[in-house]
C-alpha cells in the first residue's frame, strides 16, 4: 500500500494532494537505485451452464519498479522508500474454448470460440496516475467497469476468434506506467490491482467471468 509517511515528506520536500502524494524534488541525499520484477501468473476454468461450454483461462505478465531510499544511503531510516518506474510489462490473457463433460470440462478437445478478453490495472489505493506508452491500444479514460477514476486504470479490450485454437491478447512491452510514490517496506510497498474479465460468445448468447489479481512492489 502506499504511505502518509507525513512526516518524511516535510523534510523530503513533499505535499500531499487529494489523498495522494506529489513529490517536489527528488530525495535530498545520495540514493542508489534499485530496479526489481514481480512476475505474476494464475489460471482459472470458467464452466458456464448457460453456454454449455468451459474456457481456460491464462493470465501472466509482470509488475517492474525501482527503488531508492528516501533519506539516502547513509540515513538509517531503511524503512521509507521512493518509488519510481513502475510499470506493466508484457500483461497477456490467453482463453481456450473445452467442452463440458459431466460435471467437470474436456480439456483434450475444443469448440470454435469468440471472446472479448479486457484486463484494466490501478494502484490498490487509487492513488497513483497511469499513463500509456506510445503505440499500445490501450486507454486511462473513466470506466464504471472500474472503481478508481479517470486518469487511475490503464485498461485494455480487445475481441479474438472465433477458432478452436487458443485466443490471446498479447502487450508485448511496457504498455502502461504509474507515477512516482514514497511507501514504507512496513506497511508493505506499493500493490497494485488488475481486474481481468473474459466473456465467450457462442452463435446465440454470451456468458463472462471476472478475476482479480493482486501484485505488489517492495524491498
Amino acid at each position: 500500500m502506499v504511505l502518509g509517511l507525513a512526516a518524511a515528506l516535510t523534510v523530503a520536500g513533499a505535499s500531499t494532494q487529494s489523498g495522494s502524494f506529489a513529490m517536489a524534488v527528488a530525495p535530498a541525499a545520495a540514493a542508489t537505485k534499485h530496479t526489481i520484477t514481480r512476475p505474476y501468473y494464475t489460471n482459472w476454468v470458467f464452466r458456464t451452464t448457460k453456454l454449455n461450454r468451459c474456457v481456460f483461462i491464462e493470465v501472466q505478465g509482470s509488475m517492474v519498479g525501482t527503488w531508492e531510499y528516501l533519506y539516502g544511503d547513509s540515513s538509517s531510516d531503511h524503512d521509507s522508500l521512493y518509488w519510481t518506474s513502475m510499470k506493466l510489462k508484457n500483461p497477456s490473457i490467453s482463453a481456450t474454448g473445452w467442452p463440458i463433460s459431466g460435471a467437470g470440462c474436456d480439456s483434450t478437445r475444443r469448440w470454435s470460440m469468440k471472446a472479448d478478453l479486457a484486463q484494466g490495472w490501478y494502484q490498490s489505493g487509487c492513488a497513483l496516475s497511469v499513463s500509456v506508452g506510445v503505440g499500445f491500444p490501450w486507454s486511462v479514460s473513466a470506466s464504471p467497469t472500474y472503481t478508481c477514476g479517470q486518469n487511475r486504470v490503464g485498461h485494455r479490450s480487445s475481441t479474438e476468434g472465433p477458432s478452436t485454437s487458443t485466443l490471446n491478447q498479447f502487450n508485448t512491452g511496457y504498455p502502461i506506467s504509474f507515477s512516482n510514490t514514497p511507501a514504507s517496506i512496513r506497511a508493505g510497498g506499493v500493490g497494485f490491482m488488475g481486474v481481468i474479465t473474459v466473456r465467450a460468445h457462442t452463435a446465440s448468447s454470451s456468458d463472462a467471468v471476472r478475476h482479480t489479481l493482486n501484485v505488489t512492489l517492495n524491498k
